[in-house]
């Protein structure tokens, strides 16, 4: 199987993001829905999603992007999130390189 590369966004609050209150019930939240949803059309979106800790609390977040390159997936990431360029959401752009991805089957 062919390594394939992929990107990984880390998301997490900024520094303008309000202690105690969630991320998605801050102001400008809808502005990462709105990059998620750009990736989703150009293609680039593989998976998006919250990691819920065990409190119920949502503070941190990971999306994966088939991007052309590092480059392109920093300059998304930082750049057209809307969300990270106003200091909502801080985010760690890293480089995975997928050695397997078996046949993924819905419920």
């Amino acid at each position: 199987m062919t390594p394939r590369i992929w990107f990984v966004l880390q998301h997490r609050p900024g520094p303008a993001a309000k202690p105690g209150v969630r991320l998605t019930d801050q102001p400008g939240f809808e502005e990462h829905l709105a990059f998620l949803n750009r990736r989703a059309e150009d293609g680039t979106l593989v998976a998006a999603g919250p990691f819920d800790d065990t409190d119920g609390a949502v503070d941190e977040g990971m999306t994966v992007l088939a991007a052309a390159s590092l480059d392109d997936a920093l300059r998304l990431a930082e750049s057209d999130d809307e969300a990270v360029r106003s200091g909502l959401l801080a985010v760690t752009v890293r480089t995975w390189t997928v050695v397997m991805t078996p046949a993924v089957t819905e419920d």
